[in-house]
């Protein structure tokens, strides 16, 4: 497969792949927690009001990741503010920032957290799927070079240290088939499961481990590296452990409430 641009014009505007599709990865994100509202019998207002926080909590945190994470290459290439402002976002800052918007949601209006964080984990999983084939388009994010039939030939990309003319493997589009199946298994969990919390932690346990293997087939090393893993896959063991810990302490609150009540 070979892709010659990763935009396309509107008006003799150019319109990148990688922002439209985030725009519909976000908004897909929203509308499959409506039909969850609905079930709960929840105002569709909260899941807008909630969706705000959450969006705008993501953009910061993806931006901020990925400033933190291109400092050198922003160094090296001397970026202006505005390029640094319209381009690159890193997803695990945008998760991360996206959680912590819907953290605050939850405590100004008194929300329970885990219910919202169900809502939405479905949804963030399909939105991203979205989003990988923005990247896949664009040239971003790309994979290790392929040496099989199976890749992707770039002969322009918006990021210049994307190799041209050179085949690579479609990380962008493996990722996005494995997370729609993310997504299956969090809408699985939300409606056969019986616990709250049950879906984000099916979508925060698969996508670390499924990150964490997919890292080692990617090629763009500006995302950093130490000691031989990257920064996502930091993120991805912190995530991993993080949720069994808190899976575990839910179990032993559950198992102590009723011998507190005895």
């Amino acid at each position: 497969m070979e892709i010659e641009t990763g935009s396309f014009r509107v008006l003799g505007r150019e319109i990148p792949f990688y922002g439209l599709l985030f725009v519909i990865g976000f908004a897909v994100a929203v509308a499959t927690a409506i039909p969850k509202a609905k079930k709960l019998k929840l105002p569709l207002s909260e899941i807008a009001c909630s969706g705000v926080f959450a969006g705008v909590g993501g953009i910061l945190g993806a931006k901020l990741l990925s400033i933190l994470t291109s400092i050198n290459y922003i160094i090296e290439y001397d970026l202006s503010l505005i390029d640094i402002l319209q381009n690159g976002f890193v997803f695990y800052g945008g998760l991360l920032g996206g959680a912590l918007g819907l953290f605050v949601y939850a405590k100004v209006f008194h929300a329970p957290i885990l219910l919202y964080y169900d809502l939405f984990a479905a949804g963030t999983a399909l939105g991203h799927a979205f989003g990988r084939i923005g990247c896949l388009l664009s040239g971003c994010c790309y994979g290790i070079p392929s040496a099989g039939g199976f890749c992707v030939i770039y002969r322009h990309a918006i990021d210049p240290n994307t190799p041209l003319n050179t085949p690579l493997l479609p990380i962008q589009l493996i990722e996005s088939f494995c997370l729609v199946a993310v997504y299956a298994a969090c809408e699985l969990a939300f409606y056969l499961g019986r616990r709250r919390g049950m879906s984000a932690a099916v979508y925060a346990l698969s996508y670390s481990v499924m990150r964490f293997i997919l890292e080692f087939f990617r090629g763009d090393l500006v995302r950093g590296v130490w000691g031989g893993l990257s920064t996502s896959q930091y993120i991805s063991l912190a995530i991993f452990v993080f949720c069994l810990c808190a899976i575990g302490y839910c179990m032993y609150r559950s198992r102590k409430a009723p011998a507190a009540e005895a």
